[in-house]
């Protein structure tokens, strides 16, 4: 990754010049010119420039299949923006990200972002350009290509330019939205509100919303659906304030207080009966120790949770039709697998076992015992609240459970076969990302319409799905086996 050092060196050397007098257009073409470098030294030029085609193929061909298929076109549009803000949630979290977590990814560097320490910058002003760099740089490369799926629910005409362009500024009013939510709650944590305090106040609103109806009312804001421009531009300026105050309320100071750790290692390495028992206990305590700690993989298996369970309300409000409820959530809260997998290894790398007299097929076993260790609990309490909340039958909630079970596996398999130790790096890697996407289509898609098609599922059908997957679960552990063995070929290669 020597190349990435040089370039953000470059970056550094050009702020350095400019000093305080850097100007805001300045600054943001050299952090657009580091995140481009970035992103093409870690994927490779062609691999990440394609990623924006993969997504507009992707979004047209399941709008086109969906809308086929009997769905209503503002159900497609509604489905969009909630994948829409659901991103914005995450890239909210992109100005955060600690320099040790992106040193695993990148390899040593010196970002731009860090050098407020070293150069006439301000933290926050630093910060609220480069979080204007990533709407920008995210709602051209991630949010215009999915716009794209206008065009099959719109078809084609001579306003189709003109509807595009709506329905993108609208998909981008929402993804904006969600990272202006997410910097809010990290300048909130900054000032020592505690976090369980921050997740109950969230918690309560959505439920509040959801029982109130009030979000069905954010449809309003979302112009292609019928909603009208003053709600969406309420959103717009509502976005603006949030975001403004975040940045002015955030202390670049804030450090998480010292705290004195007793002896955990020992403890919980002697109460696992495995042989891999300390590299299990290490992934552990790396993900507990991390700001968020063991929370993490429950806030993002919640946050799909409430994703999945309001589009389900927006299908049921416009078609009359609710899909039966332990097969849809045990199918699609699997994906969870991905996002704990990823918590499990984005503050770790494999050099950093180098110094231990380990194999690297041994870290990734230690890894597949961890991740179950913290997945189970992880998906099972979200899904048990989805399947009591939903009123699923029994036996409806039985073949919801061995879907979730197995398909979790699944995912996790797929995922650490393409990606090994670094799950992050394939999501704007066209190549893996589009092999990923079509392993979990696979699965998923099948699950999906036996859901909507047969409610409650008959004998036959519970049968079927169950033994699916039982049988994707096996596929998935195969391949987390044949990981280790792959990855430790392609890195002795190196």
């Amino acid at each position: 990754m020597s190349g990435i050092d040089t370039t953000d060196r470059t970056s550094t050397t050009e702020s350095s010049r400019s000093g305080s007098g850097l100007s805001t257009a300045q600054l943001l073409a050299v952090l657009f010119r580091e995140e481009w470098r970035l992103h093409t030294q870690l994927f490779g030029g062609w691999r990440f420039a394609l990623f924006p085609f993969v997504i507009a193929l992707l979004t047209v061909s399941a709008t086109v299949a969906l809308v086929e298929t009997g769905t209503a076109p503002a159900t497609v549009v509604g489905g969009l923006h909630v994948l829409a803000v659901g991103f914005g949630l995450y890239s909210g979290t992109a100005g955060f990200a600690g320099s040790d977590m992106l040193e695993n990814v990148f390899g040593e560097l010196s970002l731009l972002l860090s050098s407020s320490t070293t150069l006439p910058l301000s933290r926050r002003r630093l910060l609220g350009v480069f979080l204007l760099k990533d709407g920008l740089f995210y709602g051209v490369a991630f949010v215009l290509p999915m716009a794209l799926g206008s065009v099959a629910v719109d078809g084609v005409s001579a306003t189709t330019p003109l509807s595009i362009l709506l329905f993108w500024l609208s998909l981008c009013l929402v993804f904006a939205a969600g990272m202006a939510v997410t910097v809010a709650v990290i300048a909130v944590r900054t000032r020592g509100v505690p976090s369980w305090a921050i997740g109950l106040v969230l918690g309560l609103a959505v439920v509040g919303g959801w029982t109130t109806g009030g979000l069905g009312a954010l449809r309003s804001v979302l112009v292609p659906i019928g909603g009208s421009v003053l709600p969406a531009g309420g959103l717009a300026v509502a976005t603006l304030l949030v975001a403004t105050g975040s940045l002015a309320i955030y202390d670049p100071t804030y450090g998480r207080p010292s705290r004195t750790a007793t002896d955990r290692f020992a403890r919980l390495s002697s109460a696992l009966p495995i042989d891999d028992a300390p590299l299990v206990t290490k992934s552990l305590l790396d993900l507990a120790r991390s700001s968020g700690g063991v929370w993490k993989p429950f806030v993002s298996a919640s946050i799909l949770l409430a994703l999945v369970a309001a589009l389900v309300g927006v299908v049921d409000s416009i078609t009359g039709i609710e899909p039966a409820p332990g097969i849809f959530f045990g199918g699609v809260l699997g994906l969870s697998a991905f996002t704990t997998y990823n918590w499990l290894t984005q503050f770790d790398s494999l050099e950093a076992y180098l110094v231990y007299p380990v194999s690297v097929e041994d870290v990734f076993r230690a890894k597949r015992i961890a991740f179950v260790l913290v997945g189970a609990p992880t998906v099972a309490l979200p899904y048990l609240a989805a399947v009591r909340w939903f009123d699923a039958t029994l036996v409806d909630a039985a073949v919801g459970a061995v879907l979730l079970a197995g398909y979790a596996l699944y995912y996790y398999g797929l995922t650490v076969y393409i990606a090994g130790f670094d799950p992050n790096e394939f999501l704007f890697d066209a190549v893996r990302f589009t092999t990923f996407t079509v392993g979990v289509a696979v699965a998923l898609v099948p699950t999906l319409v036996a859901g909507f098609v047969v409610v409650p599922p008959s004998l036959e059908l519970a049968v079927g799905l169950g033994l699916a997957g039982i049988g994707l679960g096996i596929v998935g552990l195969v391949l987390s086996s044949r990981a280790g063995p792959r990855w430790d070929a392609r890195y002795r290669a190196k």
